[in-house]
């Protein structure tokens, strides 16, 4: 695929039992690849020789891709541990942007509405939370509330300088260590505009933290 090209510092997921575990490329050569150790949440994914492996790739605004790579090898450098795999193949462009997803830490602010009439919505006010990771179908949120899965949260922050406010079901929580809670926020209600809002800032972030690099 010619638009398809992976660079040393090129971040990408690996995908088992849809769950992504992301990982950097740390060296590029003509057949093969060096990763290093594939992480989710501090939860480190060791890989065998000879698996299979499916990732995802976001690499510019518009290019999203599916591929597969074999595991060659692991090894050590330092204190670094890497994996060699195969050069890419079985390239599929993917439609995903919504699913796009960086690690985002800032402050947002949100509300439980659950059993609120929605003319009494305005009289709640919000509170703030810890945004920990964004993308343009949801976030993660942490928070001191005690937050039950399904309930109905109002968040509303700031992207691009635009503001966004929108309604999200509570699909997944987790009790962290601090005694907060960890919430997977999915939107419910956002519009496409509001979705392109997001997904064009996130993607500015990963030109900047990449241009540091």
């Amino acid at each position: 695929m010619e638009d398809f090209n992976l660079k040393v510092n090129d971040r990408i997921n690996v995908m088992i039992e849809r769950k992504a575990y992301k990982t950097l490329i740390i060296d590029v050569q003509d057949d093969f690849l060096r990763i290093n150790l594939p992480v989710n949440e501090g939860e480190y994914l060791m890989l065998h020789v000879n698996e299979k492996i499916e990732f995802n790739s976001y690499l510019d605004e518009g290019r999203c891709y599916k591929f597969y790579s074999k595991v060659i090898s692991r090894g050590k450098e330092g204190n670094i541990i890497y994996y060699k795999i195969s050069k890419p193949f079985d390239i599929k462009k993917i439609q995903r942007r919504s699913f796009f997803r960086v690690d985002l830490f800032d402050m947002i602010e949100y509300k439980i509405i659950t059993n609120i009439d929605k003319e009494d919505v305005d009289s709640v006010p919000y509170k703030e939370g810890f945004m920990v990771d964004l993308s343009g179908g949801g976030l993660k949120l942490k928070v001191k509330d005690d937050i039950k899965r399904d309930d109905l949260i109002l968040i509303r922050m700031a992207i691009k300088g635009a503001e966004i406010e929108a309604k999200c079901d509570t699909v997944r929580i987790e009790n962290t260590e601090d005694k907060e809670k960890l919430c997977g926020l999915k939107f419910l209600n956002i519009t496409p505009a509001q979705t392109d809002t997001i997904i064009q800032g996130l993607f500015e972030i990963v030109r900047k933290q990449r241009s540091k690099l």
